[in-house]
């Protein structure tokens, strides 16, 4: 009885393995959440514009303020693909591509988590944590693919018969997004911790061929205008400093304070210090910082929970935990209403009052506006922080009321302004007072324009 009995417990699922379902109910209701991301509007626009033209981007082809401007669009690759995806399915391809790249990436952490750490538990609890931190993140801009391609990066150089595919991976990556240069930080980092000094070729091979994109070496160049443009990115949110009203923060730091416990407890090896430190530093810098430098604790982290049982003792029959299982990823689908554009990001309606003039508009409407009209209207500014420098640093004044509109309009010929109403209720109130008439008005925008050009 008692030799029959083992076969059919270890044949029950525990909650640890119930709890890998996590992350699914999560992405899918986040893949059918509204679109609200600016970025990702105007990279689809991109797209289109290479397919036309042939080439990659190399200067500036949305606004009026940069038009002509050296600039590079790093993601050519993926722009490709957003500007085939919506010629046949619209912006309907949104939620399926998150869905499947998202996938990709659980899966890919779950295999190294596992590989690391050789229990159920431990895995289970590194995919809650990753669901925590990735889930606001997982967004349809290019960043979604660099989160897999990290994984796939991290998963293939944890064994040494398939880093063959380690080069063909950076090569897609650096198409894709200029984050793989902190995937080639990992490798480095790794070889140094573990001295594996006869791998060293292949990772110098990794690096090598992010020089034989479309760009070539313009890669170099974006990289270092990037890094010129520091100081700009402080002015978009996502670049702002983390702080613990974030709830993926807190996941954040409760995985570096795992690698502290497991150092302590020696489940995790001093040597691990090569890398645990050096990305728990980087997941500090910003809130845009906190997905890659996540990823490349993951294996710390499952590494220092070795041992771990939570969960893995009590389960279910296999009968109810398939109908647990059936239920959990079906359920998700029932809950989402389909994909749109937000209304409250994107100005749907005040865009039709718009005419052909110059627009003062924030880098979220602009993002909008490259991909609704672009190029032919060309935009203030978006989010590209790394061509527009000064101008976001002199837009977000004018919008505080810390520097007068009045020469700024004038300098750049500004025919009409697109607001925010609650964000720019000051500004809105000193064209106002300076003679300019609200031509549309809703709950969320107001389009304004001097008195002279309505009349």
């Amino acid at each position: 009885m008692t030799t029959a009995a083992q076969p059919l417990q270890a044949r029950r699922f525990s909650v640890a393995h119930l709890a890998m379902l996590a992350p699914w109910v999560a992405l899918v209701i986040g893949s059918w959440g509204v679109i609200g991301d600016n970025s990702f509007l105007w990279h689809v626009r991109a797209g289109s514009l290479q397919r036309s033209v042939g080439e990659v981007l190399t200067t500036d082809p949305f606004s009026f303020t940069m038009n002509g401007a050296p600039w590079r669009t790093q993601s050519w690759l993926i722009e490709l693909l957003y500007d085939w995806s919506e010629g046949i399915a619209g912006l309907s391809f949104v939620p399926i591509m998150i869905l499947l790249v998202g996938t990709i990436t659980f899966v890919t952490i779950a295999l190294l988590a596992y590989r690391r750490s050789r229990s159920v538990a431990a895995t289970a609890f590194v995919l809650v944590l990753t669901t925590i931190i990735l889930v606001s993140f997982l967004v349809p801009r290019p960043v979604l693919f660099s989160f897999a391609l990290m994984s796939l990066v991290m998963l293939a150089w944890d064994r040494p018969q398939t880093r063959w595919a380690v080069p063909f991976l950076f090569w897609l990556w650096a198409s894709i997004h200029a984050s793989f240069l902190i995937g080639l930080a990992y490798i480095g980092l790794t070889l140094i911790m573990e001295r594996e000094w006869r791998e060293l070729l292949k990772a110098v091979v990794s690096g090598l061929v992010t020089l034989l994109t479309a760009h070539g070496l313009g890669v170099v160049t974006f990289l270092l205008d990037f890094t010129q443009g520091r100081e700009a990115l402080t002015h978009l949110t996502e670049w702002r400093r983390p702080d613990f009203s974030d709830p993926f923060f807190i996941a954040y730091l409760g995985g570096i304070l795992f690698c502290v416990i497991g150092f302590v407890r020696r489940t995790l090896p001093l040597r691990w210090l090569w890398v645990v430190l050096p990305f728990a530093v980087l997941g500090l810098t910003s809130v845009r910082a906190i997905p890659p430098a996540w990823l490349g604790l993951v294996p710390a982290v499952a590494a220092a929970l070795q041992g771990l049982a939570i969960g893995t003792r009590a389960g279910l029959r296999p009968q109810l935990a398939l109908i647990f299982t059936g239920f959990v990823l079906l359920l998700p689908f029932f809950l989402i209403d389909g994909s749109e554009l937000s209304e409250e990001r994107f100005p749907l309606d005040a865009r039709m009052a718009l005419d052909a003039g110059r627009t003062f508009h924030d880098d979220v409407v602009g993002g909008y506006l490259i991909w609704a009209e672009g190029p032919e209207r060309q935009v203030y500014l978006d989010d590209r922080a790394e061509l527009y420098r000064s101008r976001l640093e002199e837009f977000v004044q004018i919008r505080q009321g810390d520097l007068g509109w009045e020469n700024v309009f004038e300098r750049d010929g500004i025919e009409q302004a697109l607001l925010k109403r609650e964000v720019d209720e000051n500004l809105v109130e000193e064209l106002s007072s300076a003679g300019w008439a609200t031509v549309h008005s809703d709950e969320y925008f107001v389009v304004l324009r001097p008195e002279e050009q309505t009349g």
